[in-house]
C-alpha cells in the first residue's frame, strides 16, 4: 500500500484506470479477438489480427497487437527488452497523442498504455502529460452520468479512486484540490451497472469490482459475485483465477474448483502464475489441509523461499507471512507481513469492518 501512495495521485489514477486497457473498439471483429483474449485463446485472437491490413488499418492493428502482447506477457512491464520494445513499437508512443472527441476510441486507450508504459519506465512527468489528456476529456463526463459505457466506465473509476486515495492518504487531499471532486459511492454504482450492461468494457468492470471488493472494501462475499462471473465467462483464464481463489478462501469456499485453480497456477509453465499456485496451495493445505501442524509450517515455509527465489512478489509474500503467524503466533511474521502487504484485507488479518 505504502508503495502506491507515494506516488502523484493523478498518475496513481491514471494507472488504475489503464490496468484492464479500456478496450473499446465495438466492431464485431474486434469483440471476437477480446473475448478470445480474455480466455487465454491466442492462437484464435493472433489469427484475427492477421486478418487486418497492417499498412490501411496501422492504428487497429497496433490497437489490437499492444492488448496482444499485453496480455500474453504477462506482467508485460517484467519482459525482457525486446519484448519490451516490441509491445512499445505498436503503442507507438514516439507519435504525438491527439483525441478529437470521446468517440475518439483508439486514441483513448493508447494514452491510458501509453502513460502506463511511461508510468513503468519511470518517466512520470511524461505520464501525467498522457494523463492529462483524458482528464481534460473526462472532467466533462464526471457530474452528470455518461451514457457511453466506455465513459461511464473511466468516470466511474475516476470517482472512486479519488476519495479512495483520500481516505488512504489524506496529505493527498492537499496535493488534489484542482481536480473535480470524486465520490466513491457513485464511483461503485456506476460500475456495477457497466458491469450488467452488455458492452465492450465489461470485463474491466467486473475485474476492477472483484479487485475492488474484496481488497480495498473488504467485502469478500460481494467480490466473490464478480470474480464467479468472471471465470464463468472466460474459465481459461489464469489471471482470474487468482481473484475467484482468494475471493474463495476469504470466505471460507472449499470447493473442487478451489482445489482445481489452484492445480492449474501451480502446474503453468510461466513463473507468473506459478508463483501464485505455490503460495494459493501452501495457503490452502495450511487452513484446509490434514498435514501435521510443523508439515503446514513447512509448505508455507517453502512457498516463502520459492517466491523469493523467483523474483519476489509483496502481495503473495504478506498473505504467507499472515499464515505462518496464525500457525506459530510469532510476532515477528505479523511485522514482515506488515511490511510487505499491499493490501490491508481479510486474508492478511483485518476485520470486516476495517474500510467501514
Amino acid at each position: 500500500m505504502d508503495y502506491w501512495v507515494k506516488k502523484p495521485f493523478w498518475i496513481l489514477l491514471i494507472i488504475f484506470m489503464s490496468h484492464q486497457g479500456f478496450s473499446q473498439f465495438q466492431s464485431e471483429k474486434s469483440i471476437q479477438f477480446f473475448n478470445h483474449l480474455y480466455n487465454f485463446e491466442f492462437i484464435k485472437a493472433d489469427s484475427i489480427i492477421s486478418t487486418i491490413d497492417s499498412a490501411e488499418q496501422s492504428s487497429k492493428y497496433n490497437f489490437l497487437k499492444s492488448h496482444y502482447l499485453r496480455w500474453y506477457y504477462l506482467p508485460i512491464h517484467q519482459q525482457n527488452e525486446e519484448v519490451f520494445s516490441k509491445y512499445a513499437h505498436y503503442l507507438d508512443v514516439t507519435t504525438e497523442l491527439s483525441i478529437v472527441d470521446d468517440k475518439d476510441y483508439i486514441s483513448i486507450n493508447r494514452a491510458l498504455l501509453i502513460a502506463e508504459y511511461n508510468y513503468n519506465q519511470g518517466n512520470y512527468y511524461k505520464a501525467f502529460q498522457n494523463g492529462s489528456v483524458i482528464y481534460d476529456l473526462l472532467k466533462k463526463n464526471l457530474e452528470i452520468e455518461p451514457e457511453r459505457a466506455e465513459l461511464k466506465f473511466l468516470a466511474s473509476l475516476y470517482h472512486y479512486y479519488y476519495q479512495y486515495y483520500k481516505e488512504v492518504n489524506p496529505a493527498i487531499g492537499a496535493m488534489i484540490w484542482f481536480f473535480k471532486e470524486g465520490e466513491k459511492e457513485i464511483g461503485l454504482k456506476w460500475l456495477e451497472e457497466v458491469a450488467n450492461q452488455k458492452s465492450i468494457v465489461r470485463t474491466e468492470a467486473l475485474i476492477y469490482l472483484s479487485h475492488i471488493y474484496l481488497r480495498l472494501e473488504n467485502n469478500p462475499e460481494k467480490a466473490y459475485q464478480y470474480a464467479e462471473k468472471l471465470h464463468q465467462l472466460y474459465p481459461n483464464n489464469l489471471k482470474f483465477y487468482e481473484l475467484l481463489i482468494e475471493c474463495s478462501l476469504a470466505n471460507n469456499i472449499n470447493n473442487d474448483l478451489l482445489d482445481e485453480l489452484i492445480h492449474r497456477l501451480s502446474n503453468s509453465n510461466t513463473i507468473y502464475f506459478t508463483k501464485y499456485g505455490v503460495c494459493y496451495n501452501a495457503v490452502y493445505l495450511a487452513k484446509y489441509g490434514r498435514e501435521r501442524h510443523i508439515e503446514k509450517i513447512d509448505h508455507l515455509e517453502n512457498a516463502l523461499t520459492y517466491i523469493h527465489n523467483n523474483g519476489g512478489g509483496n502481495h503473495l509474500s504478506s498473505l504467507l507471512y499472515q499464515n505462518i503467524y496464525l500457525l506459530t503466533g510469532d510476532s515477528e511474521f505479523l511485522k514482515k507481513k506488515n511490511k510487505v502487504e499491499s493490501y490491508k484485507y481479510e486474508l492478511t488479518g483485518y476485520p470486516e469492518d476495517y474500510n467501514n
